[in-house]
């Protein structure tokens, strides 16, 4: 039996370049490999799966860069912030005039304080502008259950000084390029650890796991599993640390890479 951990934004999706929906190769590539009866599991930052994805083509989920992990229909981890945490970096987001997003499996919260960086950044990422106050939960931090906070600004200087008054441990991920954000999680788990919590917990060998990403976020998990897979549009970090380079989204380098690893 073989594990797959496949990325979502920029490996299977990617909104910037108008692939909101998984090709229909690799939705075959998805049904082969579980026939086969390997196991396939979505790890990504996000805290719940798109539109484009169902639940149902997967076997497990790791959300919210490892603080949420089900397999089997089974919770095994959902590690939140407390609202004393919450609280603190609410007040730190204000304080740098940054929009703000808590995310969990039970739902999402929008900061109403510039709530327009927010929704921009959401949008980036497929959100239907039209649809921004529908799909989140009115703000009220004592009913706020998130794994994963993001901190959206309108200029890097005021990200970085807003991350130097958060907690050194906390584990945060900062992008400067496609929207100036910071992804927040609590410290000692990773989307890496997650994967390999899950490969010792259903009891697969380490050299049939697998993880398939594009990003910062993903260089731990392409580390950790028996085969790290970098997807052609990856950036080079994570190219220079993969075992294998795959043809780029575009190219459907995720299908194509499932039908030759495995044999599909």
């Amino acid at each position: 039996m073989k594990i797959a951990f496949v990325d979502i934004d920029g490996t299977i999706l990617d909104y910037s370049r108008g692939i909101n929906f998984p090709s229909e190769k690799t939705l075959r590539m998805f049904q082969l490999f579980r026939e086969k009866g390997h196991k396939l599991i979505i790890a990504t930052s996000r805290s719940k799966l798109p539109d484009g994805l169902k639940k149902e083509m997967f076997d497990g989920f790791i959300f919210s860069n490892g603080q949420y992990i089900e397999y089997n229909h089974e919770v095994l981890l959902n590690n939140h912030f407390s609202k004393l945490q919450i609280r603190y970096q609410q007040s730190i987001y204000e304080k740098y005039g940054a929009g703000a997003i808590y995310s969990g499996v039970n739902g999402q919260w929008i900061s109403p304080v510039n709530k327009h960086l927010a929704i921009d950044h959401m949008v980036h990422f497929g959100l239907d502008p039209n649809k921004a106050d529908s799909i989140s939960l009115p703000f009220n931090i004592n009913d706020i259950e998130s794994t994963a906070a993001t901190g959206v600004f309108d200029n890097v200087e005021s990200m970085h000084k807003a991350k130097e008054e958060l907690p050194l441990d906390w584990i945060i991920h900062v992008y400067e390029e496609e929207s100036i954000r910071m992804d927040v999680h609590l410290p000692g788990i990773t989307k890496g650890s997650s994967c390999m919590f899950l490969v010792d917990h259903i009891g697969i060998e380490h050299h049939d796991s697998y993880a398939f990403g594009d990003g910062v976020n993903d260089i731990e998990m392409l580390e950790l599993v028996g085969h790290g897979v970098a997807m052609g549009n990856a950036i080079d970090e994570v190219k220079k640390i993969a075992n294998f380079v795959a043809k780029s989204i575009e190219e459907d380098g995720l299908a194509n890479s499932f039908k030759e690893l495995f044999d599909l």
